[in-house]
């Protein structure tokens, strides 16, 4: 099935023209549930886009997907182009750009154009995008009902003293090979972003939004010669509320994406899992 993608789509926002891609229904039968879909650092809204494939979700399940752009301040270094995650070393956090109202900004704005559900909008990404997911899950606890993300903790410094109002859904998928971010938090000059929690702080944190009264249930979903994938689900009342796919062998990529993400920097890419769909069929279960 062809979905039409529109954009690049600007809107100002703060002294700078923001820009994005979105997905739609052609054929709108229902209120629409909106999915977040954040880059990595030093990618684009439209390689996300290639990687993940959330936009052909929009016609079959009727939901809207949205890829922003991010700021790109030096254009000799890819990596100046992030998300606002919250680290302190970040060149959007360095510049105090305020990427969480410009996400609010683009619901008002899809609100204006599209029968928008307001109780299912979720939000999604890989590495710093991931990261950026999160950091909405904890300040927008009105606005979105889920979060999920790929190879991207939590910031430490947003976990510190904070407190839940409800109960946050959440996804997450990581590899234990990954060159690029700590799997277990502990960072050293080998890899390229520190200040993040491990990734099983990460899914604690987000399953103590659910209270005293959670389980936790194990389970290997795939193993083979090269990857063994373990799921943590965390239960409240037997619903499933937060999900952790730990991939072991499992580098830097989005599983399930394309296999040009490996490289001997990303590592491999695990095709036994399809994070899209994972984080997908996940989150949109949940309201608001």
């Amino acid at each position: 099935m062809i979905v039409e993608v529109f954009g690049p789509q600007t809107i100002p926002f703060e002294k700078r023209e923001r820009s994005f891609y979105y997905s739609a229904p052609e054929n709108i039968k229902q209120s629409l549930p909106v999915v977040f879909c954040f880059h990595g650092a030093g990618s684009s809204a439209r390689h996300h886009m290639k990687i993940t494939n959330f936009h052909k979700l929009s016609e079959e399940h009727q939901v809207i997907t949205v890829f922003p752009e991010a700021i790109h301040f030096d254009p000799s270094d890819r990596m100046t182009k992030q998300w606002n995650e919250g680290r302190e070393k970040n060149a959007a956090y360095q510049h105090k750009v305020n990427d969480v109202g410009f996400v609010l900004e683009l619901i008002d704005w899809l609100k204006q154009r599209y029968p928008v559900d307001e109780s299912r909008i979720y939000a999604t990404g890989f590495s710093n995008g991931s990261a950026f997911s999160l950091r909405l899950g904890l300040e927008c606890q009105d606005v979105f009902a889920g979060v999920g993300g790929v190879s991207g903790p939590l910031v430490k410094d947003l976990a510190e003293n904070f407190q839940w109002n409800k109960p946050m859904p959440m996804v997450f998928i990581m590899g234990t090979d990954d060159k690029l971010v700590p799997y277990d938090g502990h960072y050293d000059s080998s890899y390229m972003i520190d200040q993040l929690l491990s990734a099983d702080e990460t899914v604690e944190f987000f399953a103590k939004s659910c209270g005293a009264d959670v389980t936790k249930h194990q389970e290997r979903v795939s193993e083979d010669e090269e990857f063994l994938i373990r799921k943590d689900a965390y239960l409240q009342k037997e619903e499933e509320k937060v999900e952790f796919y730990s991939i072991e062998g499992g580098g830097h990529t989005w599983p399930g994406g394309p296999l040009s993400q490996a490289s001997s920097l990303t590592g491999k890419v695990v095709l036994q899992l399809d994070a899209t769909k994972i984080l997908f069929d996940h989150l949109i279960k949940f309201q608001r």
